[in-house]
């Protein structure tokens, strides 16, 4: 019974995770994620242990989430580059090169 309720959770979390990574792509620069999947996989570390759960286990949902994570921050920050209008992306554009050069 535990086993399948880990498995339900398992996905809920990667869910989420997928959302949260949605989210955090299209307000925040990738430099966030690392230190939000160490914290998701703190937690998920501590939760298991909690529960008695193996660690293949918990490797897999630490691996889900952060794939989940990962793969949530590229779709927004793609929906991100679409709403954005092409003459503010390219005064961002010529902004950026100007401090570069």
């Amino acid at each position: 019974m535990i086993y399948i309720m880990a498995g339900v959770l398992r996905v809920m979390m990667t869910i989420c995770s997928l959302l949260i990574g949605a989210v955090l792509g299209t307000r925040y620069k990738v430099f966030c994620l690392p230190p939000v999947i160490l914290a998701a996989a703190l937690a998920i570390a501590v939760l298991d242990r909690i529960h008695h759960l193996s660690f293949s286990s918990t490797a897999l949902s630490v691996l889900a989430v952060g794939v989940a994570l990962q793969i949530g921050y590229l779709l927004g920050a793609i929906i991100r580059a679409l709403l954005t209008s092409p003459a503010r992306a390219d005064a961002y554009l010529r902004d950026r090169s100007a401090s570069i050069s």
